[in-house]
Order: C-alpha cells, then structure tokens, then sequence
C-alpha cells in the first residue's frame, strides 16, 4: 500500500512538475502484472498509472522501461505510455505514466496493429542485441551483440534461461539433455534476416487500447529476429487473424514461419520457467522432444 508520506511526496512531485492541479483524489491498485505494484492516481481532472516496487529489488528498471518506451514511440505508429515522472522514496522506486482510459476498439484496430508491428520491424540495427540488458518480467534480460541470430538466440537467450533454471534447481537432466541436442540444429534453421525492432514480449496483456487504437505497454526491446513477436503474440492467444492478414501484407514473413513458432516461444517458455516454477518445464519438453 502507498503511505500517506509516499501520497504527499507524489503530489508534490507532480505539482513541481506541472503535472496535477489541485490535490491526489485516491490511489487504488489496479492489475499490473507479476513484477510491480500498479496503481491510478485520480485527481480532479486526470489520472496517472502509477508502478512501485522496492528500490535495490530490480536495479534501472524503470530507466530501462522508459528507454524501451521512447524506442517504440520513435519508430511504430502505434501508440506508448508518455513517461511522467520517475524516481525513488522511502526505499521503494516508482515510475508514473499517463494513464490510458480503457475504450473499444475501433473497426480497423487490427489492421492498424498489424500495420503498426510491420512497421516497427522495419526497424534495424547493424546487429543483433541492444547497447545495454534490459529486464523481461523480473529477470535479467541479456542483449549483447551478435553478428547473426542463430548465437544470439542460442547464447544470449536459450543458454541464458538454461543457466538460471539449473541455478534455481528447475532442470532435471533430461531436461538439459534435450537443450543440448537442439543447439546444434539452430544453426541453419532460421531465414537470413536484418535485425529488426521487437517489442520483445508482445503478449496480450501488453496491449492496451487507447482512443480505439492499439497502445504498446511493457516492453523489452532489442533487436532481434522479427518471428520473435509474432510467435510470442501466438503463445497465449488474444491476437485477431486481421492483424496477421495486415501485417503480412506490409511486411510478409519468410515461407515455413509456423513450423518456427514453437521453437523461438522456447525462450518465453524457459522464462515462465525461472518466473513461475517447474510447470511450464513439460511444455518446454515436448517442444524439445519434437525437434530431438
């Protein structure tokens, strides 16, 4: 909960900022996923998205947020949460967003969001990565450069989550097993393609819509293969087909995208591993035993 201490230094935040007329009406939790507190900030005339979590707990987050945030909003139409203010107090770091007022989607929502996803990964870099690591939920997300995509999945992402699973006790031999039978196969099996801007976790509580448009929240950008996104949107479903039918139009994928899908939502997979525990080891063995 936000004590009254935390309350007060919010509003003056907010007022040094010319950000809040008047006074804080109420601070209510909302859902904001696994990781952060959430909560609205309701003042007389607006209100704000607030999320907090404790200070040491997760180092530059929220700097790491607001980074990802500003790359999206420079490069895809879709829209992003306008950072407002960010900073630390009584232990706890917090970072306030303009808060989006849920609406109905409009009669082309999802051609403009497959319309908006092609053109964000029309976006490329000389490699594969980021300049800096960033976070995917709580965990630590590795983004060194790498000249093809084949080693940056295999080591920065796969090896990665393999590591943390065996650290945490949540990889059994078999499990470890299979891992290593399929990196060789990686080698040859994604198309050659240029680097492309992803989102980098673009399931469907990572949308909001916002004036009947689509709103991007929550990301963990670098850039990678652009199957990435798309396989991620297909994991838990909440996706329309007119927004694969847009963006195929605009930006068509490489023959044989569908039999990749399980394959790259391995990283996904291994991350609900270290996240949530053991029970989403079986799913990450039948895709391994399937590819074995």
């Amino acid at each position: 909960m936000i004590s009254n201490t935390f309350r007060i230094h919010l509003e003056k935040s907010l007022t040094n900022a010319n950000l809040l007329e008047g006074s804080i009406l109420s601070i209510n939790p909302v859902s904001g996923g696994s990781v952060n507190q959430a909560y609205e900030i309701k003042s007389f005339k607006k209100s704000f998205f607030l999320k907090v979590n404790q200070q040491n707990a997760f180092p530059k987050m929220f700097d790491k947020e607001v980074l990802g945030l500003n790359l999206l909003r420079q490069s895809s139409s879709i829209a992003v949460p306008k950072e407002l203010f960010k900073g630390n107090f009584e232990q706890q770091a917090f970072l306030v967003l303009e808060f989006i007022k849920p609406s109905e989607p409009s009669k082309k929502y999802w051609e403009k969001f497959g319309e908006g996803l092609a053109e964000l990964h029309r976006n490329s870099a000389l490699n594969f990565g980021l300049g800096y690591d960033n976070y995917n939920g709580s965990l630590n997300q590795v983004n060194d450069y790498k000249s093809d995509w084949d080693s940056f999945f295999i080591e920065n992402r796969l090896m990665e989550q393999q590591r943390q699973a065996r650290d945490k006790g949540r990889l059994d031999k078999e499990f470890s097993d299979l891992l290593e039978l399929l990196y060789p196969k990686l080698n040859s099996f994604f198309p050659k393609e240029s680097p492309a801007l992803l989102h980098g976790d673009l399931w469907s509580g990572n949308y909001l819509t916002k004036e009947g448009m689509p709103s991007f929240m929550d990301p963990a950008v670098y850039y990678g293969h652009r199957e990435v996104d798309i396989a991620m949107t297909l994991l838990f479903g909440g996706f329309d087909k007119k927004m694969y039918e847009a963006y195929h139009a605009n930006f068509p994928l490489e023959k044989g995208w569908e039999k990749r899908v399980d394959i790259l939502n391995l990283y996904p997979l291994m991350v609900h591993v270290n996240l949530f525990g053991a029970s989403y080891a079986q799913r990450v063995k039948s895709i391994l035993k399937y590819y074995s």
